[in-house]
């Protein structure tokens, strides 16, 4: 009983900050996180006790998450320090947050769904992306509703969606989100110099992920294009095993994608290789196989990717979704 707590603090860290008062933590203290990933979207369904809930610019430059989220109250409650869209999280609403914002916020024991979705899937979609940390979004608007319903029956169903139809959610989602948002008021912006780091980090993100196809994408070129200094760029993607780490890793999961899309399967594997960068077939299937345990041909014809960790049984905790949370796209 005594190291639950801790357990769960340190597994979440990944995400947000928590606290709880001295009677919870040490009361029966009950937390589970059931968590299925697909495509590259991640949907959590949290059971947990009241407590605190923050990020902060420091863990945000820690971690270097940049990805929106939508939460679902199936009950408890919330309330923000500062929300946009009302005081309090209406019933039947939604709750946006994005995590490259600080927030603070309180629960009551819940128990909520949330999607997690990877920012460049829906930032180009949103006439404001950075307005929309811990948005309130109303069950009056009937496209809250259908996303509501949709993240219910997501959550009933996903365990057994193909890899097709994956993509086909993974799709629909960030339109309907992005209609809703568009259509939000109350954008409570922050100032240049809060954002400048955050910004800095986001555009590094970005330039490889519009620049994978490239063979020629390298830390020396990376650095010029986007006047940073090699040292800089190594300290930020240390996290992730290096830049060339994290390059593969980028280029790996796009190649998943593509395998997937039903829109995509007159191209060659040679074709996919050279989409995502890769000089070669070759040196493409030996990564992918690496990395996933099957071949990209075994994936198109419909190969289960299996997770090839390993664990003791004297474990105390599965770190898996903490590796599927930092390796999100």
């Amino acid at each position: 009983m005594h190291e639950r707590y801790g357990i769960w603090k340190e597994s979440i860290q990944c995400l947000f900050e928590v606290n709880a008062t001295k009677h919870v933590r040490e009361n029966d203290f009950r937390t589970s996180i059931e968590s299925h990933l697909f495509g590259s979207l991640m949907l959590m369904t949290v059971r947990s006790r009241q407590q605190q809930w923050s990020r902060s610019y420091a863990q945000i430059a820690g971690n270097g998450m940049d990805h929106y989220g939508i939460g679902l109250y199936k009950k408890g409650s919330i309330q923000c320090e500062k929300a946009n869209g009302g005081t309090e999280l209406p019933d039947g609403g939604l709750l946006v947050y994005d995590l490259t914002q600080p927030f603070k916020a309180t629960t009551t024991d819940h128990e909520t769904v949330n999607l997690v979705i990877p920012r460049p899937l829906i930032e180009d979609l949103i006439h404001q992306p950075d307005d929309h940390c811990m948005r309130y979004l109303s069950p009056t608007d009937p496209v809250v509703r259908i996303i509501r319903d949709l993240i219910v029956s997501l959550e009933r169903n996903v365990r057994f969606l193909s890899r097709p139809q994956a993509t086909a959610v993974e799709k629909t989602i960030p339109l309907l989100l992005a209609n809703c948002l568009n259509t939000a008021s109350g954008a409570t912006r922050d100032t240049a110099h809060e954002r400048q780091s955050i910004t800095s980090m986001v555009r590094m993100r970005r330039y490889f992920r519009e620049n994978l196809a490239s063979p020629n994408l390298n830390p020396r070129q990376a650095a010029h294009d986007l006047g940073v200094s090699r040292s800089k760029l190594y300290n930020y993607f240390s996290p992730y095993g290096g830049v060339y780490n994290y390059i593969r890793d980028m280029r790996l999961r796009r190649a998943m994608s593509l395998l997937n899309d039903p829109l995509g399967k007159r191209s060659s594997i040679y074709d996919v290789a050279l989409a995502c960068g890769f000089s070669s077939d070759a040196s493409f299937i030996r990564a992918f196989r690496e990395k996933f345990g099957v071949t990209p041909g075994e994936v198109r014809n419909g190969a289960m990717v299996v997770d090839h960790q390993h664990f003791l049984f004297d474990d105390l905790v599965d770190k898996r979704f903490e590796d599927w949370i930092q390796g999100l796209n």
